[in-house]
C-alpha cells in the first residue's frame, strides 16, 4: 500500500483570496461563559442586597458594643471546670 501525502499551500488560496476558516465555531461556550459570570454577578447582588448591615444600622454588629455592654457574672458552660452542677 503506497499513501500519499498531499501538502497543502496556503499560498495558492491567499492569492486566490478565498478564507477556509470557520469563523464561528465556540460562540455557544462563550456565551454559556458570559451567562454564568451575569448569573454570578446577579446572585452576589442578592445575596449582599439582602444581608448587608450598614454600620450606622443599630443591629449590625460592633465590637465597641461589646466593650461597653453591661457586666455581667455567667456561669462556665457545662462542659468546662468550675461548672455549678
Amino acid at each position: 500500500m503506497r499513501r500519499t501525502i498531499t501538502v497543502y499551500d496556503f499560498e495558492d488560496d491567499m492569492a486566490a483570496g478565498r478564507k477556509e476558516a470557520n469563523f464561528s465555531q465556540g460562540w455557544g461556550i462563550a456565551a454559556f461563559v458570559t451567562a454564568m459570570a451575569v448569573g454570578a454577578f446577579v446572585l452576589a447582588g442578592t445575596i449582599k442586597s439582602r444581608t448587608y448591615l450598614p454600620p450606622t444600622d443599630p443591629m449590625a454588629p460592633s465590637s465597641e458594643r461589646a466593650a461597653h455592654a453591661p457586666a455581667a457574672d455567667h456561669a462556665a458552660p457545662a462542659g468546662e471546670k468550675g461548672a455549678a452542677h
